[in-house]
């Protein structure tokens, strides 16, 4: 898949990466939409964690389901609710 990598402010790349793989309870998301918001701008923030891929704002579709999903199936269109932690 392809990934918007930050490094710096002035320094983003278009890089490959693996498709995760899931586990049991999850959900693979094919990411269609993505927005940029001002967080993945400030390069003061960012500077200690990179490289990091853009985009936590994300839409798609759901690509592949793990054991155990319920009430989700592959094609389903979903956004991802950014600021509910998984605790993982």
């Amino acid at each position: 898949m392809r990934v918007a990598n930050y490094y710096n402010n002035k320094d983003i790349r278009i890089e490959n990466r693996p498709i995760p793989t899931i586990g049991r309870g999850e959900i693979l998301m094919k990411v269609r939409s993505t927005g940029i918001c001002g967080s993945d701008l400030m390069e003061w923030y960012r500077c200690q964690k990179v490289p990091r891929v853009l985009g936590h704002e994300v839409a798609g579709e759901i690509e592949n389901v793990g054991e155990d999903v319920v009430g989700f199936k592959v094609g389903d269109r979903i956004v991802a609710a950014h600021h509910v932690p998984c605790y993982d």
